[in-house]
């Protein structure tokens, strides 16, 4: 036999055996003692003969019935999302047709990594019932995740042996990064800041883009805007009237480059990112912008078209939900390249990004310097966490004494680099990773506010 098909038999065997139950083993122990016993008058045989059949005996009949009557049907029941971070309910189902009651041990095969609450599940099905259990799921990691069979152990009526079988549940389960800011905008939690700021329009002289109707042509209007198939149809010259528009666009930009792939405590910097442009993206569509989202590395890895309403937020949360740190470093210029030919008006930009990466601090400067010729820039940066230790560590040797200058040093120039950015016009936000979402959520508010588009 070959080896796969050893596999297979194995698989098999285990999805389809007959175990001793604790209740038997322990009989088996008490045969031995009563053998010993018997022994001290010369009837060891005998004694054990006679009680080793009654117990066979009674193994065989618990066997029959649980080949007959033991098997259970099984199934799961999964919230339709998994949020990073956040513990989620998973419902197992048992039903059976014994007419006696039933003792089922269960064990499901949630997705690696993920960290359950308890991992051996137990309960007892009425005669021919159906019953439930259920336990709590804690994923680690965004993106598509397979669950896979779930186990069984039947305890027979005597309770000698149990049947353990699996039946087929395999299905995949999205993990979406943590959308608590988003439920508090669609809430309405900043609905107050948002119409504190009145009406806002487009900064500028001249004509909106944003067609409204059509008159009467008026001597001194712009030939350009004549519409020359409503003067067909109406024998007179007719023009088009344009007003300001009421939303302004917006884009996201997030790297998944190398450097986001660093983790603080459990998430990582890109887990962070995506939260927080959510956050970003939900309070803008809540506004009544058009919001368009980029996600790259050495090459522009998603695009969504820029659209508004609550539709939209639904595209770019499941056009980011598995984005994963990329192993190369980012390409800055090919996203402002993509972006220069994708959107010609001007917008706020939003680059969620490690601004004091100083790797490549050349190339994201020169980089941002192009953006703000055209649109309104603001970059979005987690604090470094290592470096805040490494700052607030007591020195014990000398090594320890080494790792702090360097950390203030390090510190200090990503300070310098963020204080550039900020004298040439850039919005810079460098906040705690937990705090990003809400604080990215009142940055886009202070800018509508203070009419910086």
């Amino acid at each position: 036999m070959t080896s796969s098909k050893r596999s297979r038999a194995r698989f098999r065997f285990r999805d389809n055996a007959f175990l001793p139950t604790p209740r038997l083993l322990r009989l088996i122990v008490l045969g031995t003692a009563v053998t010993l016993l018997a022994s001290a008058w010369g009837m060891e045989i005998q004694a054990a003969a006679g009680f080793y059949s009654i117990l066979g005996i009674l193994t065989l009949a618990d066997a029959v019935g649980l080949w007959r009557k033991g098997k259970v049907e099984l199934s799961r029941s999964t919230p339709h999302l998994f949020e990073l971070g956040s513990d989620s309910d998973v419902v197992l189902r048992a039903s059976h047709l014994a007419p006696y009651p039933v003792r089922v041990h269960l064990r499901d095969d949630f997705p690696l990594g993920f960290y359950a609450d308890r991992r051996d599940l137990s309960l007892t099905l009425p005669p021919a019932g159906s019953g439930s259990v259920m336990y709590r799921l804690r994923p680690h990691r965004r993106g598509l995740h397979p669950f896979g069979k779930i186990h069984a152990r039947v305890t027979g009526r005597l309770g000698l042996l149990m049947r353990q079988q699996a039946q087929t549940a395999e299905h995949e389960v999205r993990v979406f990064p943590p959308l608590q800011e988003v439920r508090r905008v669609r809430a309405g939690v900043y609905r107050k800041l948002l119409t504190a700021e009145g009406p806002h329009t487009w900064r500028g002289l001249g004509q909106g883009s944003e067609f409204s109707h059509i008159r009467g042509y008026v001597p001194g209007d712009e030939p350009r805007l004549i519409n020359w198939s409503a003067t067909a149809r109406r024998h007179k010259l007719a023009t088009n009237v344009y007003q300001p528009e009421q939303g302004q666009h917006v884009v996201i930009l997030i790297d998944c480059g190398r450097i986001m792939g660093v983790k603080d405590g459990e998430w990582s910097r890109l887990d962070r990112a995506v939260e927080g442009a959510l956050a970003f993206a939900a309070i803008a569509l809540e506004r009544g912008d058009q919001v368009s989202l980029f996600a790259f590395a050495n090459r522009v890895l998603r695009w969504v078209p820029g659209a508004k309403g609550r539709s939209q937020l639904q595209r770019l949360v499941e056009a980011c939900y598995n984005l994963e740190p990329a192993y190369a470093e980012s390409n800055y210029r090919a996203v402002v390249e993509s972006l220069a030919f994708r959107q010609k008006r001007r917008a706020l930009v939003a680059l969620f990004t490690d601004t004091g990466n100083l790797t490549y601090a050349d190339d994201l400067m020169e980089q941002l310097t192009r953006l703000q010729r055209h649109h309104a820039v603001m970059t979005v940066t987690c604090e470094d966490s290592i470096l805040q230790r490494e700052q607030n560590r007591f020195p014990q040797e000398e090594l320890d004494v080494f790792r702090k200058t360097v950390a203030q040093r390090v510190s200090e120039e990503r300070r310098e680099q963020m204080v550039y950015l900020r004298r040439r016009g850039v919005t810079v936000l460098d906040v705690p990773p937990d705090q990003l979402a809400t604080s990215v959520i009142h940055q886009y508010i202070e800018i509508k506010n203070r009419g910086l588009l």
